[in-house]
């Protein structure tokens, strides 16, 4: 592809159409407040990807849920009383026409020790491999459960909408719990997976 191809707009099958083929990918900032919140360091660094010149820039880990939390510093966006932090930091990373997802996630059963005491997950396989005791066991989700979590992610999806950011994206990769789901590793994903299509997950 030649750089004047990657330099032109580029229209999405949901009808946004993006200045250019560039694309900010995922870095995790872990550099949110004892609250989980953003503040103005994010609105100054999403102000400079903005100003660097690609049409999507795609944020951090956000958390969809407060009991559970990936790595320290993850903002959590659970709840529509972080909307004034959340619309400058919007603010701040659409600037010159840029696209700023907010990349959404759960970490399931691996969330560490310091933030869950009991982690959740597609079933109560424990992680296994050199890091394994930084997690505890998990607990296998209901299907009650799951349904909430589906509403969990949807939740936090309106609220980025709402403070102004135009897309999200879900984390579905580094075992985190989408990717859970999807793994045919022993979680007992793919089992789960069939009820999240069932109920119309859309993961």
């Amino acid at each position: 592809m030649s750089y004047l191809q990657v330099s032109k707009s580029l229209t999405l099958p949901c009808g946004v159409t993006v200045k250019n083929r560039f694309v900010k990918t995922a870095l995790s900032e872990t550099m949110a407040t004892d609250q989980h919140r953003s503040d103005a360091r994010y609105e100054k660094l999403y102000r400079q990807w903005a100003m660097g010149g690609a049409g999507i820039v795609i944020t951090g880990n956000v958390m969809v849920d407060r009991a559970a939390i990936a790595e320290p510093g993850n903002v959590v966006v659970d709840d529509e009383r972080e909307l004034p932090e959340l619309q400058r930091w919007a603010q701040n990373g659409t600037l010159n026409q840029t696209q700023l997802w907010l990349q959404l996630n759960h970490p399931g059963r691996q969330s560490p020790k310091q933030f869950s005491a009991r982690p959740v997950g597609p079933s109560a396989v424990p992680i296994t491999g050199v890091n394994h005791r930084a997690f505890n066991p998990p607990r296998a989700l209901t299907i009650d459960e799951i349904k909430e979590l589906v509403t969990k992610f949807v939740r936090s999806a309106v609220i980025a909408q709402k403070a102004g950011f135009t897309g999200v994206q879900l984390h579905g990769a580094f075992g985190y719990l989408i990717n859970q789901f999807l793994s045919k590793k022993p979680t007992g994903g793919l089992m789960n997976m069939v009820v999240l299509l069932r109920i119309g997950c859309g993961f």
